[in-house]
């Protein structure tokens, strides 16, 4: 029987996408994503797929129950490069993605958060898993665990009902998915290659806002790729991401308005782990850069899930 997917703050699909290829095929019954951007995105690959939109203003007895739930709930209260107001912040709404889990009690919950999230307001949403009879695993994994050239350290959660352990997963599924075409990374362990500087919403939107002058510091994804050296240090990291996704780097920059180099979201988009086009094609530059600074590199989020449901033992 082919499970059904329901998915919670979706942005470009990142956790569904690992979700089909841990699980194997899925019916996607439904997402909820209330920026129209990313909305647009969802629309073409999954152009029959209802969007609920606000998720804060849905009746969850009103709407289809789901095999799996996945949500990469926002970040901006927990992150160490904010104010960290957690749940005084009214971006906080792990409070209504609670309420869908204990109304539609789904099979299993995949969940993703910054790494910040582990001290503030984790302990909330593992004791709230439990008083609703759900049993979790959690870890932090980083992108570049899978050979993506920036570290980008999340923490993924899976739970369940406690009565029910998940038989579901594929133990034997590849760290960064068939789907992909993922394959063994080359020489050079993360440990030994300079990573870049991981893509964030807040540097995307400095790159968007710049015109060409080149004003940031060597912690900007925009100064590194606009160095007339282009990968200089970075090469061997960007060189073993080519291998793992199977297609070589687009060019880092692209011309502005006044002819000078801009950030590429291309590039970006790339070092993502997303086929080429999957948010570029649909969305414009600005746009694209904060939906990619938000999103999750689906090739991490397989290896994290798949190291979850095995030591959950859900994996067949």
């Amino acid at each position: 029987m082919t499970l059904r997917l329901g998915s919670l703050c979706t942005g470009y699909g990142g956790l569904d996408l690992a979700a089909e290829t841990v699980l194997g095929p899925l019916t996607h019954a439904w997402h909820a994503e209330i920026d129209p951007h990313a909305s647009r995105v969802l629309a073409h690959h999954w152009p029959d797929v209802p969007n609920l939109g606000d998720l804060t203003a849905v009746d969850w007895g009103r709407v289809e129950p789901v095999d799996v739930l996945t949500a990469g709930y926002p970040c901006q209260p927990l992150s160490l490069a904010g104010p960290r107001t957690g749940m005084n912040d009214e971006r906080w709404i792990w409070d209504e993605i609670y309420a869908a889990i204990r109304f539609l009690r789904p099979r299993l919950v995949l969940l993703e958060n910054v790494a910040g999230h582990l001290s503030l307001g984790f302990g909330r949403v593992l004791g709230d898993l439990a008083a609703a009879g759900f049993d979790a695993e959690w870890g932090c994994f980083r992108a570049s665990d899978v050979g993506a050239p920036h570290r980008r350290e999340r923490v993924f959660i899976a739970a369940w009902p406690a009565a029910n352990p998940p038989c579901i997963g594929n133990r034997r599924a590849a760290p960064a998915g068939e789907q992909f075409r993922v394959a063994v990374a080359g020489s050079g362990r993360a440990g030994e290659l300079t990573l870049l500087p991981t893509p964030t919403a807040q540097a995307a939107k400095h790159a968007a806002d710049d015109r060409g002058r080149g004003t940031y510091d060597d912690h900007n994804l925009w100064a590194v790729v606009t160095r007339e050296d282009c990968w200089g240090q970075y090469a061997l990291a960007i060189a073993r991401w080519a291998q793992v996704i199977g297609r070589p780097a687009p060019e880092p920059t692209e011309p502005g308005r006044d002819e000078r180099p801009r950030l590429s979201p291309r590039f970006v988009e790339w070092m993502m782990g997303l086929p080429a086009g999957w948010v570029t094609d649909h969305v414009g530059r600005s746009a694209a850069l904060r939906i990619l600074g938000n999103g999750v590199v689906p090739q991490q989020a397989i290896h994290a899930y798949t190291e979850l449901l095995a030591a959950a033992g859900g994996a067949p």
